[in-house]
């Protein structure tokens, strides 16, 4: 629940827009995860997670040159399909400005900012109703120790 939250303050992404690349962490993550897997299936994500940080931290710097050359290669090619995206009118047809957060984003994202709040709201009310119901049950019994 709380990245629904969260989320709800940025603009909306553009489903079609170029996805980001991966970091050499994650590109090292992609190779050594099925081997991590193979010699202990029943690690959990988590420890499977820990592990690859782990082997991340003792690998060579060499090794950590070549992942962060395929990183740069990768974002290079990402960069070439954002430049591709934006000339085509970033999905929507429009100029570029609306998929950056622009007006168009911004009213697609606020109708939604209102829906969370209204329903965020509702439930302490309904948690002040209760405690305010507690509160006349105990002045309800103030009420019958006056009148007895």
């Amino acid at each position: 629940m709380p990245r629904t939250s969260g989320s709800s303050k940025k603009a909306a992404k553009d489903p079609n827009a170029p996805k980001r690349p991966l970091s050499a962490f994650f590109l090292f993550s992609q190779d050594e995860r099925p081997d991590i897997k193979k010699k202990s299936p029943s690690l959990s994500v988590g420890d499977i997670s820990k592990e690859i940080g782990a082997r991340w931290k003792k690998v060579t710097d060499d090794t950590k040159k070549r992942y962060e050359q395929k990183a740069a290669v990768e974002k290079q090619k990402y960069e070439v399909r954002v430049a591709e995206y934006k000339k085509s009118g970033g999905g929507g047809g429009a100029s570029s400005s609306p998929a950056k957060g622009g007006k168009g984003g911004a009213k697609a994202s606020s109708s939604k900012k209102a829906s969370p709040k209204k329903g965020a709201a509702k439930k302490p009310a309904s948690k002040s109703k209760s405690s305010d119901e507690d509160n006349d049950d105990d002045d309800d019994e103030d009420d019958e120790e006056d009148e007895e």
